[in-house]
């Protein structure tokens, strides 16, 4: 069924259990999973000066994908994994269009976790793949949630 999984882990604990679905359907279905992580940035200042600042370490963003890229490779799955970087309101069309570049045919993504005030800031990006992607999309809650 699917040959080409991309999972989209962001070092939560949705993230996790994106990893273990994605490592189920793999095993089942044999297909490989590419991992990416995309590395947030965000605009600071005004109209007259702004610079983009990454929101997180690269150190932190490395070690997201190396340790689900471990945690598939460990069940023999073939297994990759990326860092991309981007501002938080492209994070969604950074995966649909990796997805589509990678030959993709599902895409694996935690649900958002902001609520009230803070989601009127920070766009889903689960609901943005869902809303643009060519491919099959696979929403995974943590139990956690």
């Amino acid at each position: 069924m699917y040959k080409n999984i991309l999972a989209a882990v962001d070092g939560s604990s949705h993230g996790t259990a994106v990893v273990e679905a994605v490592a189920s359907l793999a095993k089942l279905t044999g297909a490989a999973v590419q991992v990416i992580h995309v590395r947030p940035s965000q605009v600071i200042g005004g109209a007259i000066a702004s610079t983009v600042v990454p929101v997180e370490e690269q150190e932190e963003s490395r070690r997201v994908v190396d340790e689900a890229v471990a945690r598939l490779r460990g069940d023999g799955i073939t297994a990759d994994g990326e860092v991309d970087e981007g501002l938080r309101e492209e994070l969604a069309a950074i995966l649909t269009e990796r997805a589509e570049e990678l030959g993709s045919d599902l895409i694996a993504v935690g649900p958002g976790h902001y609520s009230g005030i803070s989601a009127l800031l920070h766009p889903s990006v689960s609901r943005g793949v869902a809303k643009t992607a060519h491919v099959s999309v696979l929403l995974v809650r943590s139990d956690e949630a």
